[in-house]
């Protein structure tokens, strides 16, 4: 992790899998404020944990390969840029039923509920 005049900078080799899971918190090391954002690494045939959030709504990337994200009752299959927003209050979870792995990139806005639910990775670095 680099800090410059007005700037911070990570790399994918700087962080480390968040816990019992194959993704990377970015917005906590780079210290954002107003948002939370996440790399998620999906192995074949793994499937999301179904959770809503209180007041942040999210938007889900595809940035490689093919997955599928439910939201409360529907399945929506998604492919390489394609996006989707879920908003505050609504079900859903990422999955991945292909024999490659997906990478998504998922933001959260506002990041306070993150923050609230692990200030140690979604909260500003120490230093």
């Amino acid at each position: 992790m680099a800090k410059g005049n007005g700037y911070r900078s990570v790399t994918w080799d700087g962080l480390k899998d968040y816990p019992g899971e194959t993704s990377r918190i970015y917005s906590g090391p780079l210290a954002c404020t107003n948002f939370a954002f996440i790399l998620s690494r999906q192995e074949p045939g793994s499937e999301g944990t179904f959770h809503a959030h209180d007041v942040a709504e999210e938007v889900y990337v595809v940035l490689k390969g093919q997955g599928e994200l439910k939201v409360n009752d529907d399945v929506i299959s998604m492919k390489v840029h394609d996006a989707v927003r879920v908003e505050p209050g609504v079900m859903h979870s990422t999955s991945n039923r292909t024999d490659e792995d997906v990478m998504w990139l998922v933001i959260g806005a506002p990041a306070d509920e993150f923050i609230e639910w692990d200030p140690v990775a979604y909260g500003p670095p120490n230093d």
